[in-house]
């Protein structure tokens, strides 16, 4: 039995072939009858097996007539794809869709087409490009571990070609079965397999309408898979950066002591509460505790860094007037009653506690440089730990710059019934670029129209559709809350005894739009008038309608 190998190339809606995978842009209400039908139209091969009757003669006759006379049925264009000019894929956000489309045929005189019954299956597969440049085959693929974990791992120029699927790579042979079992069995536990996209075979009408088997992949161009394995690395803040977060409070040097003698609760912590208290020189230590409490989570008891930190600062003291002449407290341990009493209190809580109050010092001891730096030391180990907690791991296509490239694969059935399926890949694609979610592919939506707000008939019709179940300690909020109130910093009341109710609260989608673009528009002005953006924000284009 001759055994002929199987030559896989990327073709055009007009018949041309390369290569290389043809990358196809198109709507993706397009996808796929409008796509099918144009392939379908596609012209005959040049060369290939010559029609075996005059019906078959008749039928590739009417196809090229067909194509030359059309008008395109779908949207889709292939990409002009270069090996030094990548172009831009888009994200499905954009309403388009990107396919990779190839044909498989036999390499042997006239390249008949590959018995489309002999794909077992098919598959697509991105491949980021290094950044150094170099031989496609070096490329870093998207690979998940055992544990289900996800990163871009450089593949070996040797293993380029092997299997996505780890199960379908060929396993060591020992001669023994159950050896081999153990065999594959710790091989596969260590081995990493390849995402991939399911490739498919164009419908049998399609493939002999054209006399080609075609092979086509969506491309995907956004991905809810994050890198795992590598969580990002926090860079390492030197002392300098560090301390232009801090507050004098936490400098050396000499510094006033903040709003002294007073007493204070919970509701000082709003700025624009305490300056209606004329108390604005209070924000210095506002701004202090807040920093500790959330940039440091400095209160965390249970954190060593963070005890370590409080005992830095309970080496010095705070003074504090009382009945009873002057105590003087660690300076630490004064920061913790200070969040307990006016950041974790909970002014809503059932039954209601009593607000507790907190007596400002009237003197604080001074930082001297060495004193600086020994907080700055116990600050950065802190200020790193927060944040590699809040570091969130990147996602599979969220670099905007990097350059991938696509290339399908086949599991092939052999000629030969004996014989495993035969692994067949093409050629890499010509590099592209994923683009951000916020970039535009240029595709003209219909636009919502909006009702005229002074038509009267109009707002008869545009009755509530969208309904809320609120509770009633929100509403009771809602309804107390006022512009005043709540620039004072005063929490609107939503308790109340008696029976609990719950609103059923129904709202005009169409009128809260309008409201929101008059709320829009009033920010648009103002802040153009430092960023400029509004030639890039709105656009409104006048378009005449009669008014009969």
């Amino acid at each position: 039995m001759v055994k002929h190998d199987i030559s896989v190339q990327g073709v055009a809606f007009n018949g041309t072939v390369q290569s290389k995978p043809v990358l196809v842009q198109m709507n993706d209400d397009d996808f796929p009858d409008a796509f099918l039908q144009d392939l379908s139209s596609m012209p005959l091969p040049a060369t290939g097996i010559a029609p075996s009757n005059d019906l078959q003669l008749i039928n590739r006759s009417l196809a090229l007539t067909n194509f030359i006379g059309r008008v395109q049925l779908s949207s889709a264009r292939a990409l002009p794809t270069a090996p030094s000019t990548p172009v831009t894929l888009y994200q499905p956000v954009t309403r388009v869709v990107h396919i990779a489309l190839v044909q498989l045929a036999c390499e042997s005189p006239g390249y008949p087409r590959l018995d489309p019954r002999r794909v077992l299956s098919a598959g697509l597969v991105i491949r980021q490009v290094p950044l150094s440049g170099g031989s496609p085959s070096a490329a870093w693929a998207w690979m998940q571990n055992s544990k289900r974990q996800f990163a871009w791992v450089q593949r070996d120029p040797s293993q380029a070609d092997d299997d996505p699927d780890p199960t379908q790579r060929p396993q060591l042979q020992s001669g023994r079965p159950d050896l081999d079992q153990l065999l594959a069995a710790q091989t596969l536990s260590t081995a990493m397999t390849e995402s991939t996209t399911p490739a498919f075979v164009a419908a049998p009408d399609v493939c002999n309408a054209t006399q080609r088997t075609l092979v086509y992949a969506f491309v995907p161009t956004a991905s809810s898979e994050a890198d795992t394995q590598h969580m990002p690395a926090v860079a390492q803040l030197d002392h300098k950066t560090i301390r232009q977060m801090l507050t004098t409070l936490l400098k050396g040097g000499q510094h006033s002591a903040p709003y002294a003698d007073h007493c204070v609760d919970y509701q000082f912590m709003s700025d624009v509460y305490a300056k209606s208290k004329n108390a604005k020189d209070f924000q210095t230590f506002s701004a202090t505790l807040r920093l500790l409490y959330g940039a440091f989570d400095a209160f965390d008891t249970s954190n060593p860094l963070a005890v370590k930190l409080l005992n830095v600062l309970d080496g010095h003291s705070v003074t504090i007037k009382t009945d009873f002449g002057d105590v003087r407290k660690p300076m630490g341990q004064f920061y913790q009653e200070a969040a307990a009493k006016l950041i974790d209190y909970d002014p809503h809580a059932t039954p209601p506690l009593p607000v507790p109050e907190l007596k400002m010092p009237c003197a604080w001891d001074c930082f001297s440089h060495s004193d600086e730096k020994e907080i700055l030391d116990a600050m950065a180990p802190l200020l790193q730990q927060q944040g590699n907690a809040a570091s969130a791991p990147q996602g599979r296509f969220q670099d905007a710059t990097r350059l991938y490239r696509a290339r399908l694969f086949f599991r092939i059935q052999s000629e030969n019934p004996n014989c495993p399926p035969e692994l067949v890949w093409s050629c890499y694609s010509d590099p592209f670029r994923i683009a951000a979610w916020y970039e535009s592919s240029g595709r003209t939506v219909a636009p919502v129209p909006l009702p005229d707000p002074f038509d009267k008939s109009t707002l008869q019709n545009a009755k509530p559709t969208s309904s809320f179940a609120v509770p009633s300690s929100l509403m009771n909020a809602m309804n107390g809350a006022t512009l005043t109130s709540l620039s004072a910093g005063t929490a609107p009341a939503s308790g109340g005894g008696g029976i609990g109710i719950t609103w059923l609260c129904s709202f005009s989608i169409p009128l809260i739009t309008i409201c929101a673009f008059f709320v829009l528009n009033i920010f648009l002005t103002l802040l153009n008038i430092v960023f400029f953006w509004m030639a890039f924000i709105k656009i409104c284009i006048p378009i005449p309608t009669s008014k009969d």
